[in-house]
């Protein structure tokens, strides 16, 4: 997790093309247009100095090297033939953007803030989503000293609403969000703090039941 940076335009436009993220989408910027993604970076590049603490952080995941060619690597480093800093070159993992995380300031009630999420379909299904998500919550409970945060979702989505259950967000029907009707969870910090207590094979357990 990382702040966004001028050279984050191009994969930002690219994931906003892809139907599949469009169609989870709740607002209208056409961040699939580069000069938008870029005025959008811009902007939060100001925002991170003037609000301290949130923000919207880009996501890369680590994918290991080739098999193959690291086995060829590390064999013609064994050899002789290729020095140190050229198989750490090999040996080191290729980081690939994601999406997005976001810890910002609730549009229908500002004194409060929302966790948010936006990857590649590419990332679905895995556990990107709640390593974001716990990565988050620990900045606005211990970072921020926060005592609640709310999620929101479309009702529909049910697998965005099952990734809140196991990061510990509680239901609490239906309310306003940005013009529209969402499913709002909300967590506080007491409930925080025994949840992640829990293995998190526990918390996929407790979260299925409670669905």
């Amino acid at each position: 997790m990382r702040e966004f940076a001028a050279h984050d335009t191009d994969d930002l436009a690219d994931m906003h093309r892809d139907p599949r993220v469009r169609a989870q989408l709740v607002d209208d910027l056409p961040l699939d247009e580069p000069a938008t993604a870029a005025r959008f970076i811009a902007g939060l590049r100001d925002f991170y100095r003037r609000h301290e603490g949130t923000g919207i952080w880009c996501a890369e995941r680590a994918l290991p090297p080739d098999a193959a060619t690291l086995a060829e690597a590390r064999q013609a480093h064994a050899d002789g033939e290729i020095n140190d800093a050229l198989l750490a070159l090999v040996e080191a993992p290729e980081w690939r953007f994601s999406g997005w995380f976001s810890l910002v300031h609730v549009i229908d009630d500002p004194d409060e803030l929302e966790i948010g999420a936006r990857l590649r379909p590419d990332a679905w299904g895995g556990t990107l989503a709640l390593d974001g998500g716990e990565w988050l919550l620990r900045r606005a409970f211990d970072g921020l000293g926060r005592e609640r945060v709310f999620g929101y979702c479309d009702p529909a989505n049910r697998s965005a609403a099952h990734c809140l259950r196991v990061l510990g967000f509680e239901g609490t029907g239906l309310a306003p969000y940005n013009g529209h009707q969402a499913a709002q969870f909300r967590l506080g910090r007491d409930r925080w703090a025994d949840w992640h207590r829990l293995p998190r094979r526990d918390r996929l357990r407790r979260a299925a039941a409670a669905a």
